[in-house]
């Protein structure tokens, strides 16, 4: 039996062996986002700060409607894990011969991204043991959520006591999927609200707005009117900000847990030139 034990945990270290091989081998060609590392950036096994490491492959299509017209919900990370298994504490090394420093009670997995194997990691915990509240935040903070996109109707400058419209294009929801030990967890972020500040001492809440058109509804619309001129300002332009919060939750499919994750903010600034129009008289009197 003893014989037979020892055996499985060689084999055991190949699978890993050969796991690490095919990561440094495609290190150059497929890139990997993941907190402290324990091999060098050069390529190696990736220790992941939470545990999971979910790189930067897109996984499925966010689900829900854009506000905006645009054409459905962007793309988040989706991975998965197999235990590769073997002696636990046996020693890996990283491609400069140097030791992979791994903490006890954890194991190296098989990681795959959307049918790409990316090679080897070492997860912390024990062997399909998943806390879904902390995977669900780890796919959070691994989600590219954008800042606001703001276009402006009317095109280029505005113009004082003119109505301006402005719209968000990309308010559409993002998701992603992290499947470890058998349970899988999805999370799904989406616009919630949207603050403007317009560089003349006002403000507005609106979100997402909609583009200019005559037969527009305009109770759907985010509209500012500026009543005097940039002239006056740094580089004789208005400074517009809009910061957009987002809202996150995550579902569990295989295991017990889902809700709420915390809101996300997201900002951007641009200039804006706003001009005045003169009329001009050239009759004097009736």
């Amino acid at each position: 039996m003893a014989g037979r034990d020892g055996e499985h945990g060689i084999r055991a270290v190949h699978r890993v062996a050969r796991a690490l091989v095919v990561l440094l081998v495609g290190a150059a060609s497929v890139a990997v986002s993941a907190g402290p590392a324990a091999a060098d950036g050069a390529g190696g096994a990736i220790t992941d700060d939470s545990g999971i490491d979910y790189g930067v492959v897109v996984g499925d299509r966010g689900g829900g409607n854009s506000n905006s017209g645009g054409r459905g919900g962007r793309t988040g990370p989706s991975c998965t894990y197999r235990l590769l298994g073997g002696p636990e504490g046996f020693p890996v090394y990283d491609t400069d011969g140097s030791l992979i420093e791994t903490e006890p009670g954890g194991a190296w997995y098989e990681k795959t991204c959307d049918g790409v194997f990316m090679g080897a990691v070492y997860l912390r915990g024990a062997q399909n043991v998943v806390d879904p509240a902390e995977v669900a935040a780890g796919v959070l903070r691994r989600m590219t959520v954008p800042v606001p996109k703001v276009t402006l109707s009317p095109w280029g400058d505005q113009v004082v006591n003119l109505p301006s419209w402005l719209w968000i294009e990309n308010w559409e929801p993002l998701s992603g999927t992290a499947s470890v030990g058998g349970v899988t967890i999805r999370v799904i972020a989406r616009p919630a609200s949207a603050r403007w500040t317009f560089g003349d001492g006002t403000t507005l809440s609106c979100g997402p707005g909609v583009p200019w058109s005559p037969d527009t509804d305009a109770t759907r619309a985010c509209i500012h009117t500026w009543t005097r001129s940039s002239a006056s300002q740094p580089a004789e332009r208005y400074l517009l900000r809009v910061s957009v919060t987002w809202s996150a939750s995550y579902s569990v499919t295989g295991g017990a847990g889902g809700g709420a994750l915390p809101s996300i903010t997201r900002t951007s600034t641009q200039p804006v030139r706003v001009a005045e129009i003169q009329a001009l008289n050239d009759r004097i009197g009736g």
